[in-house]
């Protein structure tokens, strides 16, 4: 779907280069910036484009794309989503959203205050089975539902947090619940709900110290609104790959799983009114060389920004909802600091 929407971009690492393909396919590339000119350079040599070391030239010199695309390590996403606002651009962020519901209010603010479309990226909203089990659940196939159980089980050694400075930092990269799980966490209060309480919660740095400032294992203990109970188990210490990213639910009408490594199937399912269809094959993971992230649906993520910006469709994603997540992210780390040793 190409249109003419034009794109610029900040952050040119990983993340950044894969979105930088998604604007060129989507619309025309105008501008990229990294604090690493080199990659900014790279990048912009790759689609005939202009390269910058600093945001403000870059939104200074590119008046004329329509939406800025941020990249960039979390503790960077709300100053920058904010002056890119202010300065007249649509902003499409990749997550978490921010490192504190605070600074999520304060985007979606700005946002308003401009009249420009803020988005931020939750791509796993759109694999087959999650949009199926969401399906069930609006249409109240499952009945009251009694606990839900989010299981993180993913790899990420030394080598990873080694790559970039501020990988495993707390004050840019906040944690693995932030970095690594947020989009689950995402899709627990999208099933759920986002009235909850985090009742208890514990963590530890198991195989990673001297490596990263925060936990790399923790559980949590929820209780929603509704009365449901939940848990969540979320570590980067599984044996040289990603193991498991499933949620399970067990309700009134039946019991379901959605399993793989990323939601990206249905592991079993028992139910009263018969099983949920679902027979679309979920994307590949994002594969990075010596790591794996999620699912690889920003192509889907880029073709509902473009038609909620031209064609005002409503969003299935909305701000408050990444703003949530945030929250109980937040809750979950205050509840740690409160039970530690």
């Amino acid at each position: 779907m190409m249109t003419s929407v034009k794109f610029i971009l900040v952050g040119c690492g990983n993340i950044g280069v894969r979105h930088a393909a998604l604007m060129h396919q989507f619309g025309k590339l105008e501008g990229v910036c990294d604090v690493d000119e080199s990659k900014a350079k790279q990048l912009a040599e790759q689609y005939h484009c202009k390269a910058f070391g600093c945001l403000n030239d870059l939104l200074t010199a590119c008046k004329n794309a329509a939406v800025l695309v941020i990249c960039t390590p979390n503790a960077l996403h709300a100053p920058q989503a904010i002056q890119g606002l202010h300065a007249g651009f649509h902003v499409l962020v990749e997550k978490p959203m921010a490192l504190s519901a605070m600074d999520c209010r304060a985007m979606i603010d700005a946002a308003s205050q401009a009249g420009k479309l803020l988005m931020v990226v939750k791509q796993n909203r759109f694999n087959p089975p999650v949009l199926a089990v969401k399906h069930a659940i609006e249409q109240a196939l499952l009945g009251k539902i009694y606990s839900v159980h989010l299981n993180c089980l993913w790899y990420r050694d030394e080598a990873y947090y080694m790559q970039s400075k501020w990988r495993g930092t707390k004050q840019l990269d906040g944690g693995i619940l932030f970095t690594q799980f947020s989009h689950f966490i995402d899709i627990l209060l999208w099933f759920m709900g986002s009235d909850v309480k985090v009742v208890a919660a514990s963590a530890a740095n198991l195989a990673h110290q001297n490596i990263i400032e925060f936990e790399d294992t923790g559980v949590a203990q929820l209780q929603f609104a509704n009365g449901a109970l939940g848990s969540i188990h979320y570590s980067i210490n599984a044996f040289q790959q990603n193991a498991e990213g499933s949620i399970l639910l067990n309700a009134e009408n039946g019991i379901i799983k959605i399993g793989g490594k990323y939601l990206d199937n249905i592991a079993f399912q028992t139910l009263k009114h018969g099983d949920i269809a679902c027979t679309e094959t979920s994307a590949e993971a994002n594969d990075y060389g010596s790591y794996q992230g999620s699912i690889r649906n920003h192509d889907k993520v880029y073709a509902h920004f473009i038609e909620i910006l031209l064609h005002n469709k409503a969003s299935i994603i909305q701000n408050e909802e990444a703003m949530q997540t945030v929250a109980l992210i937040e809750s979950i780390h205050k509840c740690i600091q409160h039970n530690s040793f």
